[in-house]
């Protein structure tokens, strides 16, 4: 066996197939995830956020 066809090359044209494929499917999961804590909860107490009240301010310089 020869060196030369112990080492393989470099790859040239990389494939972008699984790393788009991870991406969809961790994109997929959280949406679901999201959407089956949504449906969960939703018989729950809604919860209200009030903001501050606006004071008088007296006008800028």
């Amino acid at each position: 066996m020869s060196i030369r066809d112990y080492h393989d090359r470099p790859e040239q044209n990389a494939s972008t197939a699984f790393p788009i494929t991870l991406l969809l499917l961790s994109i997929g999961a959280i949406l679901a995830y999201l959407a089956i804590g949504g449906a969960l909860t939703e018989s729950q107490s809604e919860i209200a956020v009030y903001t501050p009240q606006v004071a008088d301010v007296p006008t800028p310089r």
